[in-house]
């Protein structure tokens, strides 16, 4: 819920605060982005605390809107369309990280505890592979539509103010961190819950599942490999709002 509303508060700064309120957006640019880069690291830090894997999924995605926000309010052109890939590509990468800990996980376990899912890869080859693929995905790898999201974002927030970069950019590391740990312990490590054993009747995704998550990573791949399908569209737009704002 936290990311749904830190989302849409992203998109209203840059279609209405922004071009109605420039010189406010200016004077308080400094605050915001301050507030920003502390939920980066706040939210990314909570993350790695986090025993419920949907909850973890939720907290990181609080964490890449901190980068958006950063991002809308660099105030030039590759920040801002940065933020848009971005928040783009979490749309799909989000939704797919959510289908897999709080649809598939849960509807086989009903529960959503980390620990009671060790050794998924020796019951869900298939799932713990797609699942590996997201993860990847989340946290900003090569060839994915996230990683041109933050490097153009961080890009445009580093010619803007290079210390609050720095501060952004720690939330990659700090993503790649609770990002593979929670793969490891949900698909790796030796199974020795018997109140939760159910390695005989647990069954890999199902069909439906798996035309749920195929679309989604297909369009993160192929949009990060194609970005100017997004870009053309964007240029006259973005550069429309920084005239107004300068």
């Amino acid at each position: 819920m936290a990311a749904v509303i830190l989302k849409l508060a992203s998109y209203g700064f840059l279609r209405v605060l922004i071009p109605l309120f420039p010189d406010a957006c200016l004077y308080f640019l400094p605050l915001v982005q301050t507030i920003a880069a502390i939920t980066i690291v706040y939210a990314s830090l909570s993350t790695l605390r986090q025993i419920d894997n949907k909850q973890l999924v939720a907290m990181s995605s609080v964490a890449h809107m901190g980068v958006v926000v950063l991002a809308l309010f660099s105030n030039n052109v590759q920040g801002i369309e940065g933020g848009i890939l971005l928040g783009i590509s979490h749309g799909f990468v989000s939704p797919a990280l959510f289908i897999c800990v709080g649809g598939i996980l849960y509807s086989r376990y009903h529960t959503r505890i980390i620990k009671y899912f060790k050794g998924m890869v020796n019951r869900m080859p298939l799932f713990t592979t797609l699942f590996f693929v997201f993860i990847m995905f989340n946290t900003a790898i090569p060839l994915s539509l996230n990683y041109l999201g933050e490097f153009l974002s961080l890009t445009g927030v580093f010619l803007q103010s290079p210390f609050i970069s720095i501060l952004g950019a720690s939330g990659i590391v700090l993503s790649a961190a609770y990002s593979i740990w929670a793969y490891t312990r949900i698909s790796y490590g030796s199974y020795n819950n018997p109140v939760f054993d159910l390695m005989g009747t647990v069954k890999d995704i199902n069909r439906r599942e798996y035309y749920l998550l195929l679309p989604l990573l297909l369009l993160t791949l192929i949009l990060g490999i194609l970005p100017n399908v997004i870009l053309d569209a964007l240029h006259v737009s973005v550069t429309t709002v920084l005239y107004s704002i300068i």
